[in-house]
């Protein structure tokens, strides 16, 4: 499939999506909770001050980001309008929700200390536009923290040559998934430096990127 059928299908299913997101009934979305204190436990590693999430869906991260540290400044984006839409009835102090593609960041240069990103780099058919993007948006010293699916090389296979193509026929937005080696060829063609780069359990990619002073 081409870039914008894979977007198309990801806004098809997270319009429906974000009508049960933030309950504790949201079915395999469910398993994006996990990632959160991962990402809260990195954050808590360095200072910032303005912080951007990617594919950030109804808001649940910043939602948990304002109360632990309501003096930071918050933008959200997604593909999806109506994610957007649940995020900014939230009325969450120092964030901003905005419709957006992760692969086009509407930001202006070395806007953001930290940029987070939970579940979502699965679905970017152009990952390294992701990467790009990233560093320029990225202050001097700032981090990415992004967490997503990896696994065995061999299961990788079967997950991206029959497991997604099957969910892309049910009407979901997935499109690959990565080995540890292929995150890290990305991030460096960036110009980003891998500071953790991990296979943690439940098939989860932990990945703590640099950008350089």
């Amino acid at each position: 499939m081409k870039s914008k059928q894979y977007k198309d299908l990801s806004i098809k299913e997270f319009t429906k999506a974000a009508e049960i997101y933030d309950s504790g009934h949201a079915g395999i979305y469910e398993l994006c909770k996990d990632d959160y204190p991962p990402i809260l436990e990195e954050l808590e590693k360095f200072e910032f001050t303005d912080l951007l999430d990617v594919g950030c869906g109804t808001g649940p991260m910043i939602e948990l980001l304002s109360k632990k540290y309501p003096q930071k400044r918050y933008k959200g984006l997604d593909l999806t309008p109506k994610m957007i839409e649940v995020a900014n009835a939230k009325k969450l102090p120092n964030a901003e929700f905005i419709v957006g593609d992760s692969e086009a960041l509407p930001f202006e240069d070395e806007s953001f200390d930290a940029v987070i990103c939970a579940n979502s780099f699965h679905h970017y058919p152009n990952p390294q536009k992701f990467f790009d993007g990233v560093k320029r948006v990225l202050r001097k010293g700032g981090r990415l923290v992004l967490r997503d699916y990896t696994t065995f090389s061999s299961l990788i296979w079967i997950a991206n040559c029959i497991e997604m193509p099957l969910a892309n026929l049910f009407g979901h937005g997935d499109v690959k998934i990565y080995t540890l080696k292929q995150v890290q060829e990305m991030c460096e063609r960036a110009g980003l430096k891998p500071v953790t780069l991990e296979k943690r359990a439940k098939m989860r990619l932990h990945l703590v990127a640099m950008k350089g002073e």
